[in-house]
């Protein structure tokens, strides 16, 4: 790779006519990546972040760099409290030498491609408990609309799709035997989302309950109290008033129960690329996103439960 990033330098400083301060700057941020795959900087660790690299002699193989190890790097970056605006320029100058060996063919694919820094500016997705996701569906069940609000609530959490994905889904898009549901995400693409058993249950009684109030049920897979189909504005009416009635503090949307489904699976060991799919996600960068979320929440069990942090007890919710 030093090599590759020698012949890179010579590129900016005779073809591009770089000045001086840009190549150096390229170089060292180009150097730093290289270290980072090796494992000779500080806390970069192949375990702590996946990084899958084959390395010889504290050289990677730049043929096999992949994606998931350039977002590792800005992973690391964000980590050790760099601001976005010099992790952007790092991956700029990382997508910079990408294109420039694969357009002289020294590799057969680019693999910064496609990566990008997360829109937010290292804001962290806000996501639910487990325990506070049991709080909002807590409710006694005894009209029309309390089985339809447990149905939902339960398909948003099972299913990690987006609001606008569940309200335009019918009810022949629902598999109850298979499990699945076959949402319509961005740009009209299609792809299968999986529910729970108890969440087949709640749409199965829900299903029952709405066919008693409106007789045969068909068409939109979730309606509202006059039996149309539920609308986005709907949806988030129903999260603001189970989130009040269970005192539960803070914003509650749909897209928060989306953070808390691909959340938890990270939590508990999902392949990322597995969470990416189930998301609809174009971009591995933008599952990416998570493994921050993750990482907050293991620091605040840590803060929670060490006996050393208990001077930080209480900053998080449990």
């Amino acid at each position: 790779m030093f090599d590759d990033i020698d012949r890179f330098m010579r590129y900016l400083e005779s073809e591009k006519n770089a000045s001086p301060r840009t190549v150096e700057s390229y170089n060292r941020d180009l150097l730093q990546f290289c270290s980072f795959l090796s494992g000779t900087l500080e806390g970069a660790t192949a375990d702590a972040y996946g990084i899958a690299v084959p390395v010889d002699g504290a050289v990677p193989a730049v043929s096999r760099i992949v994606d998931a190890d350039i977002m590792a790097f800005v992973e690391y970056c964000y980590d050790n409290g760099l601001e976005r605006s010099s992790i952007a320029r790092k991956l700029a100058s990382i997508k910079s030498f990408f294109r420039f060996l694969f357009n002289n063919e020294c590799i057969a694919d680019n693999p910064a491609r496609n990566v990008r820094l997360p829109r937010r500016d290292r804001a962290l997705p806000h996501f639910l408990y487990l325990n506070q996701i049991d709080r909002l569906s807590d409710f006694p069940v005894e009209r029309f609309i309390d089985f339809r609000d447990r149905a939902l609530l339960s398909a948003l959490y099972s299913t990690g799709a987006r609001v606008t994905e569940l309200v335009t889904a019918d009810l022949v898009d629902v598999d109850m035997r298979a499990g699945t549901l076959r949402v319509s995400g961005k740009g009209s693409v299609q792809r299968v989302v999986f529910l729970a058993d108890e969440t087949i249950d709640f749409i199965s009684s829900y299903v029952a309950e709405r066919t008693r109030r409106f007789g045969r049920a068909d068409g939109p897979l979730f309606v509202n109290n006059r039996g149309t189909r539920i609308t986005r504005r709907g949806v988030f009416h129903v999260l603001l008033q189970r989130a009040k009635r269970c005192g539960l503090l803070g914003k509650v949307s749909p897209h928060v129960f989306r953070h808390s489904f691909a959340t938890e699976l990270l939590n508990r060991g999902a392949d990322i690329r597995a969470v990416q799919e189930m998301l609809g996600h174009r971009n591995l960068s933008t599952t990416q996103m998570y493994t921050h979320t993750t990482k907050e929440r293991l620091r605040a069990a840590y803060d929670r439960f060490h006996p050393h942090a208990e001077g930080r007890h209480g900053k998080h919710e449990q």
